[in-house]
């Protein structure tokens, strides 16, 4: 896991912030304020423009899935003891077969879901493994041991980008992102890293 970064991932981040789109963020800061909206209508929108920005369309799931992933999401009881609640979410929605019938541990939908209440929670997918050159967890692992695992990496990419948002190096282009929507300068350090890391892998920037 990278704690120190290194000339050519700040080259990166640097890139990904020239090129970022308000394609890239504006979808989610609609949602922000959408979930604070609770009519019938504004929760059908948020459901539409949440399952098109984070691709809920992929992976095989089926409607049973989605329908209680919002039912989850809409509660707003993804913390426990001060921390993500992980586990009981990943519990419950693994056991939910996807449309083939099988079954995955949905870690990056769950990051998701935590992430929309919580900013100081990063999101996980290949892109964020992929530029702390980790390896993801293999089915063959009981489920118990997969959970701690995905809980402690993204605790550590969360403590990881929190530094990296004070580092001199960094902080200009932050400061460079948060020009582009006047909404961004309220949103925490950790969702912007989560923006700019998505755009490196996306690009193929390392």
């Amino acid at each position: 896991m990278i704690i120190n970064l290194e000339e050519r991932h700040i080259d990166a981040l640097e890139e990904a912030q020239e090129r970022m789109n308000h394609c890239d963020f504006c979808p989610y800061l609609e949602l922000k304020t959408l979930l604070r909206v609770t009519s019938p209508q504004a929760q059908e929108r948020f459901r539409t423009l949440f399952t098109k920005f984070y691709g809920l369309n992929l992976g095989g799931l089926t409607d049973d899935f989605k329908k209680r992933y919002f039912e989850i999401l809409f509660a707003g009881k993804v913390i426990a003891n001060g921390h993500p609640d992980f586990s009981s979410i990943l519990h419950e929605l693994s056991l939910i077969p996807r449309k083939k019938g099988d079954f995955a541990m949905p870690f990056s939908f769950v990051s998701k879901l935590v992430a929309i209440h919580d900013e100081s929670s990063p999101i996980y997918d290949e892109h964020v493994r992929n530029f702390f050159r980790e390896k993801a967890s293999t089915a063959e692992k009981p489920k118990p041991d997969r959970i701690i695992w995905f809980a402690g990496f993204l605790k550590q990419v969360a403590t990881d980008y929190a530094a990296w948002a004070k580092d001199e190096r960094v902080t200009p282009i932050l400061d460079k992102l948060k020009t582009r929507d006047q909404r961004l300068n309220h949103c925490n350090p950790i969702r912007l890293m989560d923006f700019l890391v998505w755009k490196v892998g996306n690009q193929k920037l390392l």
